[in-house]
């Protein structure tokens, strides 16, 4: 199975985990890490290593992050490495699809699951229900 990092300002990832196990049920190697006011980078890279580490169950490790150019993603790409992929943009659909695919697919396959997700996760809803 592919352990999942969810990063993020403040408490964004764990809303999302604790959302996507109100849906799913409960996760095994999914680690969560918010970024705090003032915190160090330094420090957020440490403990990013060390919760990469912790859900690597030998399939690689996929980082989701909640915002492309933010701190956590750009701290994530020092982590970048075969067996270690990043994908930014975190949302609800995006988590669930991951969850329920990292037993199926291989690393590349689950980063581009994770954004198909995400971006057909995104609409308008007056336009699905015809009221546009």
């Amino acid at each position: 199975m592919i352990g999942i990092v969810l990063i993020s300002h403040g408490p964004l990832a764990t809303g999302l985990l604790k959302a996507a196990e109100m849906i799913a049920g409960p996760q095994q190697a999914v680690a969560v890490l918010e970024l705090q006011p003032a915190q160090e980078m330094d420090q957020f890279r440490e403990e990013m290593e060390q919760a990469v580490a912790r859900v690597d169950g030998g399939q690689g490790v996929l980082i989701i992050a909640d915002l492309f150019g933010g701190s956590p993603a750009n701290t994530s790409a020092y982590l970048l490495r075969p067996g270690v992929d990043v994908v930014c943009g975190a949302s609800l659909p995006m988590l669930l699809e991951v969850l329920a695919m990292r037993e199926f697919q291989t690393l590349p396959e689950l980063a581009a699951t994770a954004l198909q997700a995400g971006t057909s996760g995104c609409l308008r809803l007056a336009e699905v229900l015809g009221r546009s």
